[in-house]
């Protein structure tokens, strides 16, 4: 699909991979070129999307951060989260083909800087469902439930092509990291260019970046803000 994309927008988001020395490897799952039907251009256009990993890799060039972590809380593990003093209890399950396995009911995150400030959040599956839903054009919470519970002909699936359905752990890992440090987190000149150019498409001039325009659904055709 990417290559029925207009070329400019290909390079661009490169050239902004390029920028913030991250890989466009899948392997690697820094960022990610996706395609989108921009009725406004009348063209499929690439869009930059940053990986949880990516963030995670500019958070640690920063130098500022002693602890980064982010995982799924599967169901049996919580035992309770503390909002005010961000203390969370957990008894984890220890063999890892059955905690894999478990179902997923939210997500924890954390930092703790070098020179000792900590922050940390939990969230519900229900509650980044409902995010999601809400901030992300491409995805609908309803129709996430009727692909968990196998109501979606194989002959459909070709319309459920968002990160969120394919993938919906690692951009909640993304959500959850996102919504952590750019609150309260250290950012680098890097990590706010990656903010501001997620899920956009790159606008170059005269070779250098010079803008960003997002395009969040594979029917849009309206400037929206990054769904996370």
């Amino acid at each position: 699909a990417l290559s029925e994309c207009d070329y400019g927008t290909i390079l661009s988001a490169a050239l902004l991979g390029e920028s913030l020395k991250l890989s466009p490897s899948p392997q690697l799952g820094q960022y990610y070129m996706v395609p989108f039907n921009d009725k406004k251009r009348g063209t499929k256009v690439a869009q930059f999307q940053l990986g949880y990993k990516g963030y995670i890799q500019l958070a640690i060039r920063s130098g500022q951060y002693k602890k980064l972590n982010v995982l799924a809380i599967k169901e049996g593990e919580l035992v309770s989260f503390d909002p005010l003093n961000e203390e969370i209890e957990v008894v984890l399950i220890t063999d890892e083909v059955k905690r894999e396995a478990a179902k997923t009911i939210g997500y924890y995150a954390m930092f703790e800087y070098t020179n000792g400030f900590r922050k940390a959040m939990y969230w519900s599956v229900e509650k980044m469902m409902a995010h999601a839903d809400r901030y992300s054009m491409a995805f609908s919470a309803a129709k996430y439930q009727d692909l968990l519970d196998g109501k979606i002909p194989q002959s459909e699936m070709w319309k459920y092509s968002s990160f969120w359905y394919k993938d919906f752990d690692a951009m909640a890992y993304k959500t959850m990291l996102r919504q952590l440090i750019s609150k309260w987190g250290i950012m680098s000149i890097d990590m706010q260019k990656a903010f501001e150019y997620d899920q956009g498409v790159a606008v170059v001039k005269d070779g250098k970046l010079s803008g960003v325009e997002y395009v969040d659904s594979p029917e849009a055709d309206v400037v929206i803000e990054p769904a996370v």
